[in-house]
């Protein structure tokens, strides 16, 4: 996608990659169910997990990568957490691996996304200017006010006072 982070582009391709490969496992165990449906017991059981793992992938496509698409990268975050852990879990290593990988990228893509703040110990930029800390050299100070001011006038820039 146009004007998308690289990081958020890396991350949309993880998640990506990592639900192919989930489609990929879940057809496998569609097949190996329909195979065993000989035993019914146990193909219903596989069939039953199949279904559920086609569940699981469309969570993961409208919480994960749907939200990545849109640019909600701090919405995608946690839900791509979970999918990753749950993922490992279930002995699904890869696209865990993927989806944990694709929740660090998608840290990364907030944080390219988020306006530039200072460095820590940087003083804040001031949208004012100023003042020096001290008087500048030569400067008269006025005997009404006590305002220093620069050597050029004869009034005080203060109080208007008559510099001596």
């Amino acid at each position: 996608m146009r004007g998308e982070s690289p990081s958020a582009g890396t991350a949309r391709t993880l998640i990506l990659v990592g639900l192919i490969l989930d489609i990929i496992f879940e057809v496998i165990l569609l097949l190996v169910g329909l195979l065993f449906l000989i035993v019914p017991f146990l193909g219903a059981i596989v069939l039953g997990l199949a279904v559920i793992g086609f569940v699981w992938i469309a969570l993961i496509w409208a919480f994960s990568y749907q939200r990545v698409q849109e640019g909600d990268y701090a919405g995608a975050r946690t839900p791509t957490l979970v999918f990753a852990i749950l993922s490992l879990i279930t002995f699904a290593i890869i696209p865990g691996i993927l989806f944990l990988i694709a929740y660090v990228k998608l840290g990364d893509a907030l944080q390219e996304s988020a306006p530039a703040a200072p460095a820590w110990g940087a003083p804040p930029t001031p949208s004012f200017p100023i003042p020096s800390a001290g008087p500048a050299a030569g400067a008269r100070f006025c005997s009404h006010c006590g305002r220093a001011n620069s050597g050029t006038g004869g009034f005080c820039q203060g109080c208007g006072a008559p510099l001596a």
